[in-house]
């Protein structure tokens, strides 16, 4: 009848004002550090001008401005001198009170978030075994990066799938529908979870049904869902290795796991390769294409990559994935993220940059610049897709999900505090309370606000168990909210145990304390203990957390053989225990990494 229509505004549900007493909560934290640098920055001039930052370098526009000069991504200064290249004084007498370096008292030390960079410290090259040194010397620089450049690509063929049919890809047509949805809910139930780039609902409502129609042709909505059965392999794999009931198996009441009639599907090596190599032969022909199910492609490839090992491949594609966020960035006029597209937008930007600041500061790659957009992208609000009135089923999923939400924002607001901690605390001068006492104790100040703001349903004690859990995503969301707050513990504290390796008598007991504090939260943490890695196909960042250990392990040992005693006895009790764990994860993960492989070796010097 040509008429408009009205509709009432719909009442907040009480999920969305608890999302929304999260998301304040977590908005208050980003901005508690701004009174305090005023006031800093207003009591200590500066010993010198500044040079201008470049783009590359600008602190995040959601962080506050840093004290002092931030340090840059890669190991060349543009204030000061690098770690590695640290001038070297003929050794003198060890004692505790001075050490062996002699450094321009005038210059900032601008030190790597890079846990690879802890081998090139000059204390390592003077107190590590002389075995170890020779080894690091004669590898390049960057010997990760080069080994994993030199790795041979994926296979393109699959015997066992591809001899199946005449014709090369045939074999998808032929698949029974109950195969997709199986693999397809193996990955909702454990990788979506976690890394949250996709709608469910949308994708079972709409995605499936499109690649079916289109018989697997040439379009994203192939792609994506060939990219998901491939990730549903691992997950698949992640369930046995946990000995978890599948989805479709815990209606049944099954209890354990037990292999599907179409388990042969996740044989290949490395899994899900047959589905991942047909989603990559279909997007060569879309690679140009910018819109947002293009940048879900390549995170969720990015996803595909890091779990399989692949450091360098996965670092290519959050590469490709930033631009695709970027380039919708620059040319929309206004996004509205009150919106489902536009809450969907603001997923796949929060996970692309988490993803992609641990693997560029890990293997000093370049940051695509989509940090610097940090300000203008909120985080997401997991809102529902305009679909049809969920059955109460559908509600109890819904609500199972939001848990993992609230996990998934409180790790974006926890990668925000990381980067601030790295732009605070790892520019510092050689002199007492440097870096800043008030700064660090506002760090300390910030993690604890952040852990104690945790919903409720997420609030974790320092004895929790994590092997007590009913899926394999719970196991790894409860490992990685608990590591992270230690991780974040650990790198307030290594600055300082820096500065007592090299310049102790700049060091105080204060500086002293630190450096001990920041060991201990380096200890035990979940993920890469117990069920976490056993169920290796399911964790997520796995060369992050390798590289982690990498350097734990060589400030552990140099602590333990440092000349000054007063550094010696800060070693937390049990740290032998903890390097024999961290070991096992290292030397498992290089069975599928050469990057890794050498890192235990080197390791195995020691």
């Amino acid at each position: 009848m040509n008429l408009e229509c009205g509709y009432k505004e719909p009442k907040p549900t009480k999920r969305d004002q608890s999302m929304t007493v999260a998301i304040n909560a977590i908005r208050r934290l980003e901005t508690k550090i701004e009174d305090l640098t005023t006031a800093v920055n207003a009591a200590i001039p500066p010993a010198r001008p500044l040079r201008k930052q470049s783009p590359a370098i600008a602190p995040s526009l959601t962080s506050p401005l840093p004290v002092g000069p931030t340090p840059p991504m890669n190991n060349l200064s543009l204030h000061g001198t690098s770690v590695p290249d640290l001038p070297l004084s003929p050794p003198t007498v060890d004692t505790p009170t001075r050490g062996p370096f002699v450094f321009d008292p005038s210059a900032r030390i601008n030190l790597s978030f890079s846990q690879h960079g802890v081998a090139l410290w000059p204390a390592m090259q003077e107190i590590l075994s002389p075995r170890f040194v020779s080894s690091r010397k004669a590898l390049p620089k960057d010997y990760i990066f080069e080994m994993e450049s030199q790795r041979p690509p994926l296979p393109v063929d699959i015997d066992h799938l591809i001899h199946q049919q005449q014709i090369p890809g045939a074999w998808l047509g032929s698949l029974p529908l109950s195969i997709l949805k199986g693999l397809a809910d193996a990955y909702f139930a454990v990788f979506h979870r976690l890394t949250p780039t996709l709608d469910k609902h949308n994708f079972f409502a709409n995605n499936i049904g499109l690649a079916i129609d289109n018989r697997f042709g040439y379009d994203i909505e192939t792609c994506l869902l060939l990219v998901v059965l491939a990730l549903g392999c691992l997950a698949v794999k992640a369930h046995e290795e946990g000995t978890f009931p599948l989805p479709s198996q815990e209606t049944d009441g099954t209890t354990g796991f037990v292999r599907p009639d179409w388990y042969d599907m996740v044989l290949e090596d490395p899994s899900g390769l047959g589905f991942f190599n047909e989603a990559r032969k279909r997007f060569g022909f879309l690679m140009c294409q910018n819109d947002i199910q293009y940048g879900q492609f390549y995170m969720l490839s990015t996803l595909y990559y890091a779990q399989i090992l692949r450091p360098l491949d996965s670092w290519s594609m959050v590469h490709r994935a930033a631009f695709c966020c970027v380039s919708i960035l620059k040319r929309a006029g206004t996004i509205d993220f009150e919106e489902w597209e536009g809450d969907m937008f603001s997923r796949l930007f929060w996970n692309t940059l988490m993803y992609e600041s641990i693997i560029a500061q890990e293997l000093d790659l370049p940051l695509s610049g989509l940090q610097e957009y940090e300000s203008h992208v909120p985080l997401p609000r997991f809102l529902d897709c305009p679909t049809p009135t969920l059955s109460s089923a559908g509600t109890i999923v819904r609500e199972d999900d939001t848990l993992f939400h609230f996990h998934f924002l409180a790790q974006a607001s926890h990668r925000i505090l990381l980067t601030r901690i790295r732009h605070n605390l790892y520019s510092f001068m050689v002199k007492s309370d440097s870096p800043t006492p008030i700064i660090t104790a506002e760090m300390h100040h910030q993690l604890e606000e952040w852990r104690t703001n945790l919903p409720s349903s997420i609030q974790f004690s320092d004895d929790d168990s994590v092997d007590t859990s009913p899926s394999p995503a719970h196991v790894i969301a409860k490992a990685m909210l608990r590591s992270r707050y230690l991780v974040a513990k650990f790198h307030i504290g290594r600055p300082f145990l820096y500065k007592a390796l090299h310049f102790p008598e700049h060091t105080t007991g204060n500086e002293y304390q630190e450096a001990h504090e920041g060991l201990k939260g380096g200890m035990y943490w979940p993920t890469v203990m117990g069920l976490c890695t056993a169920m290796k196909s399911a964790l997520p960042i796995k060369f992050g957390w390798s590289s982690q250990c990498f350097g734990q392990v060589l400030l552990l040992h140099a602590v333990a053989h440092s000349p000054n005693p007063m550094l010696q006895k800060r070693l937390p009790e049990g740290w032998e225990d903890w390097v024999q764990i961290m070991m096992h994860l290292i030397e498992s993960c290089g069975l599928e990494s050469p990057g890794i492989a050498r890192d235990a070796e080197l390791l195995r010097l020691l």
